[in-house]
């Protein structure tokens, strides 16, 4: 066990429950990173996952009795002062506890499956950067689902940071939208919502602006330039001077952005 800030790594081996206090220790080992404190977009509709089941555990052993207890444990809810352990399969049935100041939220990034989390902000993701092989953005999206994830979504300013962060100076990764089903309807991978909708109303500068906050590289971008531009890369804007979203040519190799959910619902 590892404890970082508001990180804390578990490397234990495959857990067999004997009992309702014994585990015992198997061949295969098993790293698990759990990150405090996420904030979640919004409070669950409805809980998800198993219900959640309340001990008096230590930080550690609080974790390592939710992976013993659900295979894809996910989250639980610790409070160091009182010893307050509550487990479950999903963060979604912990998250009105974390608001009520009962604990701390731990949730998992599969750092075994070359994911790392990051924070900016209200903002945090689980994400891999993958700078080879280079490749076309649909292998891109094969790989990313090869993960367990999506090519990377971009929707809101504190995520952009965030990822400029990680990033520096490394340019061109493609993300997780497109426009190749409607031109100028902008689908993102990770949920099929529409993240940009161009019409004739509004020119394509004006529409980012207001759909995405200024998220593309203006004043040019996305411009779809020869007709032949249609996947969304973050490329290093020599306007803003940092990653901004910029409308490329999909059967281009480049680098790419992975992105693990965080399950909150």
């Amino acid at each position: 066990m590892k404890h970082c800030g508001s990180f804390l790594y578990i490397w234990i081996f495959a857990l067999v429950h004997t009992g309702p206090d014994l585990l015992v220790q198997a061949a295969m080992t098993r790293e698990i990173t759990f990150v405090r404190n996420i904030n979640p977009v919004q409070d669950p509709a409805s809980p998800t996952g198993a219900s959640p089941t309340p001990t008096n555990l230590s930080q550690f052993m609080c974790g390592v009795q939710c992976l013993a207890a659900f295979p894809a444990c996910t989250s639980y809810l610790h409070n160091s002062s009182t010893g307050l352990c509550v487990q479950s399969a999903k963060p979604g049935p912990l998250v009105s506890q974390l608001e009520s100041g009962l604990g701390d939220l731990y949730v998992t990034c599969d750092t075994p499956g070359g994911y790392t989390m990051y924070r900016h902000g209200s903002a945090a993701a689980c994400i891999s950067v993958v700078k080879s092989p280079k490749v076309n953005f649909t292998l891109a999206s094969s790989h990313c689902e090869g993960m367990g994830g999506y090519l990377a979504s971009v929707k809101t300013l504190d995520k952009l940071h965030l990822l400029n962060n990680v990033l520096g100076s490394s340019n061109n990764f493609w993300v997780g939208m497109d426009d190749m089903a409607v031109e100028g309807t902008y689908v993102w991978k990770e949920d099929g919502s529409v993240g940009l909708q161009i019409n004739a109303t509004y020119s394509a500068r004006e529409m980012a602006e207001i759909a995405m906050n200024g998220m593309w590289d203006h004043p040019r971008e996305p411009n779809n330039y020869l007709n032949d531009e249609h996947c969304v890369q973050l490329k290093l804007s020599s306007t803003h001077n940092e990653h901004r979203l910029n409308d490329y040519k999909c059967y281009t190799r480049s680098k790419f952005l992975c992105e693990e959910r965080i399950q909150f619902v």
